[in-house]
């Protein structure tokens, strides 16, 4: 009898979770049909593309809650059944959003806290970034052996000539710039598996008829100078017996723990996935053949310096196999008008996505401004009067293309710029109360203010959009990239790799029209990035016979409304 009670109080527990796990509301919103059409499908491979601000992180909830519940639906139906939970691995690119995540998703579930009667959070949710999954993935490893390099090789670099530069500002932004280029070649060598060997190959067969051409021995005079940066970055891992990021996911992929077994895997910002961290995910899922859900917006790949490749995106299908895609289109942040002249300016770039992305109804006018002035002095002027104006406790974001526009705002006398490691807060004397932040328009992702103003909006070498252009290695390491894994060769021995990356020649072959027929693709995904941060207004900072020509065609295509100063 008293078995028969218990297992009569567990299942009315049970009935009462399932009561109260409402997926269809995630912290205290309700989902739309597009979200909710998402959470409900449950196909092998499942692809979300979502807008900005559109909810992405409240949909993974929402399908972990569907999830959860789903399973205790099947467990009431059964009845005696012990089947635990469902195990799932959330998987995302930065600590800090895997911080922002799992907290999110503990808040959320624990609100159903008779669910913790039979089971703790972390007995069916792991959250995970990329390189803490593959720390655990490593198997016979003793980590306190090795060091894990967090700075990598930019950071390498950037200490480097930091210590060889004179202090002098200049200087100092020409090489930061120099080491964001070779951190991107660097990604691009380990991503696609390419040797500074085999590039110098190449540049000879290619150039060999122009041995005296100012192009060829620019290009050997930067493989020499990259190859010896790796070599001394190399041995510093060496003698400091450490590990970088590539080197981890690297050893990761070979070395799997087979007792790893999840029934679904989450990736949140899949746009962001790199050649690598693919690799690694597609040699955990033939361990265990999960439920693939990933949520992104290829509008926002802003990271392929960094080693993200669009193409994982774009031929989601052909890395996973049959996909059933969802849109989610409709924008919690942002005015209509906003989303209308956002979305047509990204979608000037040929490859990417088509979405209809709707904002909300907004009764302020003059959702989208120019601020142009003769001079910066002017618009920095224009800048402070405007600040002057906004709302009691209004929250602003200064964006810059580069971390070193932060010498614009510096320069403005009623402005106060205060360091905080890597963040940068603006202290207005005359208004207390706003809370201003300067940002790079990287580290804007995910980020919202009420009114957000792009600084140095000029055409420019390190303008918005900026002009360094993609070194000619860069240009080469894909070239060499789609021979060798449209051809298999110069793979380790392994047939396998070039099969596994042959879509990559594909796409890479496919786009190499789109690229050339319109410039500045990322830098327009990255403008659009910074853009779409305003909840109520985006303003530009431009100075006259000096716009960028992102601004030109705003202005031309668009309601921009334009502030002409004296």
């Amino acid at each position: 009898m008293s078995e028969g009670r218990a297992e009569g109080d567990n299942l009315g527990a049970l009935e009462n979770i399932r009561c109260k796990l409402d997926y269809k509301k995630v912290e205290g919103y309700s989902l739309d049909e597009q979200q909710v059409s998402c959470i409900e499908n449950d196909t092998m491979n499942t692809l979300v593309v979502a807008g900005a601000g559109t909810g992405k992180t409240t949909t993974i909830i929402g399908k972990i809650k569907w999830i959860l519940k789903n399973w205790f639906s099947k467990r009431q139906l059964a009845q005696k059944s012990t089947e635990p939970p469902p195990k799932v691995l959330v998987v995302s690119f930065t600590h800090a959003s895997k911080d922002e995540l799992e907290r999110r998703i503990l808040s959320e579930i624990l609100q159903d806290d008779l669910v913790f009667k039979i089971y703790h959070p972390g007995d069916f949710v792991k959250v995970e970034t990329f390189h803490s999954l593959a720390l655990r993935m490593v198997k016979g490893l003793n980590f306190e052996d090795f060091k894990l390099e967090v700075s990598g090789f930019e950071g390498f670099l950037k200490n480097l000539m930091e210590s060889t530069t004179a202090t002098d500002a200049p200087d100092l932004a020409l090489a930061e710039e120099k080491a964001e280029r070779f951190s991107h070649l660097y990604s691009l060598l380990q991503n696609y598996h390419v040797s500074i060997s085999s590039l110098q190959r190449l540049v000879r067969e290619k150039f060999h008829y122009f041995w005296q051409r100012d192009e060829l021995q620019k290009l050997q005079a930067s493989l020499l100078e990259l190859e010896k940066y790796i070599r001394g970055y190399q041995e510093s891992l060496k003698s400091t017996g450490s590990v970088d990021f590539p080197g981890l996911l690297e050893i990761a992929k070979t070395s799997l723990d087979t007792n790893f077994s999840y029934d679904y895997v989450i990736i949140d910002e899949y746009q962001d996935i790199s050649p690598l961290e693919y690799l690694l995910v597609k040699s955990l899922r033939e361990i265990h053949c999960f439920k693939l859900f990933c949520v992104g917006d290829d509008w926002q790949t802003i990271y392929q310096f960094a080693g993200s490749e669009i193409s994982l995106i774009l031929n989601f299908e052909k890395c996973w196999g049959e996909t059933k895609v969802f849109k989610i289109e409709r924008t919690y942040r942002f005015p209509e008008k906003l989303a209308e002249l956002s979305g047509s300016f990204i979608m000037q770039n040929r490859a990417q996505l088509m979405k209809q992305i709707r904002g909300k109804r907004l009764d302020e006018d003059d959702q989208v401004v120019e601020i142009n002035g003769p001079s910066e002095r002017t618009d920095l002027n224009a800048l402070y009067y405007f600040l002057l104006s906004l709302p009691i406790h209004a929250k602003i974001f200064l964006i810059g293309r580069y971390n070193f526009d932060i010498r614009k705002i510096s320069h403005c006398e009623y402005l106060t710029v205060e360091a905080y490691e890597d963040k940068f807060q603006i202290i207005m004397r005359e208004r207390p109360d706003l809370e201003i932040s300067f940002l790079s328009a990287h580290k804007s992702k995910g980020l919202q203010a009420d009114y957000v103003f792009i600084i140095n909006c000029r055409d420019a070498t390190l303008g918005f959009p900026s002009r360094v252009e993609e070194d000619e290695l860069a240009g080469l390491v894909r070239e060499l990239a789609i021979l060798k894994l449209s051809n298999n060769k110069d793979t380790g021995g392994s047939k396998d790799t070039g099969g596994v990356f042959q879509f990559f020649s594909d796409f890479l072959l496919e786009r190499k029209p789109s690229d050339s027929d319109f410039a500045f693709s990322e830098e327009r995904r990255l403008f659009y990035v910074a853009m779409t941060r305003a909840r109520k207004k985006i303003l530009f900072l431009t100075v006259k016979d000096k716009e960028s020509p992102f601004i030109l065609e705003l202005r031309e295509n668009s309601n921009l409304k334009t502030y002409y100063l004296d």
